[in-house]
């Protein structure tokens, strides 16, 4: 949905936290003549960033007081909609968009859209490579990288889009072209309080598509598979057991684990949507390092190997990360801001295939809760040290083991996100070998 510009114009607009994605939007609206203001809880929030651009901030909170008078309202990812301002805001019928809402206002190309629990950072930027290999003129933004709103696609052929949920709760018209809808497993229950409204807010992926548009989603996953009942667009399945449509061997996929090859499933079934060719595929299959902070190698001491994967804040992510290192002998790092979800299947996982834990941030106590009722006791604790954390790893790794820093937890407790705390792990690591 493409609008005119002026409708924007002298509105009163109001966004919501203040991260990337929403000073993105707010300097969007200014440059579309809109009357802005912007409200964060971070009371150190530096104003700085709209210095000259007229926009009034209130910030250590999110008042009813500040939005009165409002014709729209931008909220930010990272904001729950159910606190009061937005509660008043919705009584008093103020319409209330996400920043992906607002950018797809904007774009006129293609939008290849890739949500799901876990995946979607490393087949979102697969298919930015493969279809650059094509030749495709594209944009990777929305949940990594640049924000939608930031977008000019006046010279590309695509936008390729990592979305989350929380980016979907507030969309209206949003409708990408491809949707990509990798997999389903429990993760921000503190914010959706029930697999159910997490699934329904993914869903909203597919919501406004039609015919026109296509649907890739994991067959495997019996999720996935009933969520896409109700879809009206094309579907394009993928699956493990098919995966002779990438046309090389699975072995020569240079991203290790099996999550790995779901993911390149469903970004080359998007890039061949688009036109690019089957070799070209394979090829960027066979040369693609990963993504940072994805069990990501980062270097050896002493015989270990140590990994960081620290964009796995889930157990779902964690159990994958142990499966692929199950034949070595895994010290793993766990912890950080607990997400309310279950833990025993991580816990019985944990008995089966890994040597010692260390825990850090304010989940330890659940998760040793769980690993001592699954029967594991090689738990050690680092307290809020990241950097003691590692070096209790490498005294309990001999040569030839693994270190894994892969939490299944949110950062928020010790770092600003899981890319601050991935930097932060390979820093020690690095200041260590030295």
């Amino acid at each position: 949905m493409v609008n005119s510009e002026l409708e924007f114009k002298d509105k009163k607009v109001t966004v919501f936290g203040l991260g990337k994605s929403g000073v993105a939007a707010a300097r969007k609206l200014i440059a579309l003549g809109a009357k802005v203001k912007a409200t964060d809880a971070n009371p150190a929030f530096d104003i700085g960033v709209f210095e000259g651009l007229g926009v009034e901030v209130e910030l250590g909170g999110h008042s009813s007081k500040f939005i009165e008078g409002d014709d729209l309202i931008v909220v930010s990812p990272g904001v729950h909609l159910d606190i009061p301002a937005l509660a008043a805001a919705r009584g008093n019928n103020v319409p209330i968009i996400s920043e992906i809402e607002l950018a797809s206002r904007f774009i006129t190309k293609p939008i290849i859209a890739v949500t799901g629990t876990n995946g979607k950072t490393t087949t979102t930027t697969l298919i930015g490579e493969m279809l650059k290999a094509g030749g495709k003129r594209i944009a990777v933004a929305g949940n990594i990288g640049l924000p939608l709103v930031d977008v000019d696609d006046s010279g590309l052929d695509y936008v390729v889009a990592e979305i989350s949920s929380y980016q979907l709760e507030s969309i209206v018209d949003f409708r990408p072209w491809i949707g990509l809808l990798l997999n389903i497993q429990p993760d921000h229950l503190l914010r959706h309080h029930t697999m159910q409204e997490y699934m329904d807010q993914k869903a909203r992926l597919f919501m406004n598509q039609t015919g026109d548009d296509y649907l890739v989603y994991n067959q495997d996953d019996p999720a996935v598979v009933e969520m896409v009942k109700t879809a009206k667009a094309k579907l394009v399945p993928f699956s493990k057991t098919k995966s002779e449509i990438i046309t090389l061997p699975k072995e020569m996929i240079r991203i290790p684990g099996r999550h790995n090859l779901e993911n390149a499933l469903a970004a080359a079934s998007a890039a061949y949507l688009c036109g690019v060719k089957k070799e070209t595929v394979a090829e960027v299959l066979r040369t693609f390092p990963g993504v940072p902070h994805r069990l990501e190698y980062v270097t050896s001491i002493s015989g270990v190997e140590i990994y960081n994967d620290s964009k796995a804040t889930n157990p779902d992510s964690t159990l994958v990360a142990i499966e692929t290192f199950k034949d070595k002998g895994i010290v793993l790092i766990l912890g950080g801001r607990d997400k309310g979800v279950g833990l025993e299947g991580l816990a019985q996982k944990v008995k089966e295939n890994v040597k010692a834990v260390v825990l850090i941030g304010e989940a330890v106590p659940r998760f040793e809760t769980a690993l001592r009722s699954a029967g594991f006791s090689e738990i050690y604790q680092a307290g809020a040290s990241l950097d003691a954390a590692v070096r209790r790893s490498l005294v309990l790794a001999g040569a030839g083991d693994v270190i894994l820093l892969s939490p299944a937890c949110a950062s928020f407790d010790m770092f600003k996100d899981f890319e601050e705390r991935g930097d932060a792990f390979k820093a020690i690591v690095n200041k260590i070998k030295l």
